[in-house]
């Protein structure tokens, strides 16, 4: 299974619409959103490692504040404590609040960024 599977089915386990890049239609509030924002593969001498770390950046967007700080740590803390698969480690690098106005409605928004290290 691959690393994209992996962390879209582990944060469905919170209940929310869950997908990784954007949503094709309308699945309400609260939502989570994933994104791979880099990757770094690994060498070796003999060529390419079968380990690659990415960037990824998940976005949860509520409607309100509310929601989304008891969402940010509980996403955090599902995608840091997971070890399985082919993914070997995720770690916490920043956290960002921002807001989007849609439709006359302001959408909040947390964006976690990730290290994932994985095997491929």
């Amino acid at each position: 299974m691959s690393m994209e599977r992996e962390l879209k089915d582990l944060l469905k386990t919170l209940g929310l619409p869950v997908v990784w890049g954007l949503f094709d239609r309308d699945v309400g509030f609260p939502r989570i959103s994933l994104q791979r924002i880099g990757t770094v593969s690994g060498y070796s001498s003999q060529g390419r490692a079968d380990v690659e770390t990415a960037r990824v950046q998940v976005n949860i967007d509520a409607k309100s504040y509310g929601e989304l700080i008891s969402l940010g740590p509980a996403v955090s803390h599902l995608l840091t404590g997971y070890r399985g698969g082919s993914v070997i480690r995720c770690k916490d690098l920043s956290r960002r609040d921002g807001s989007s106005e849609t439709g006359g409605e302001v959408v909040r928004r947390q964006m976690l960024d990730l290290q994932v290290r994985y095997r491929t």
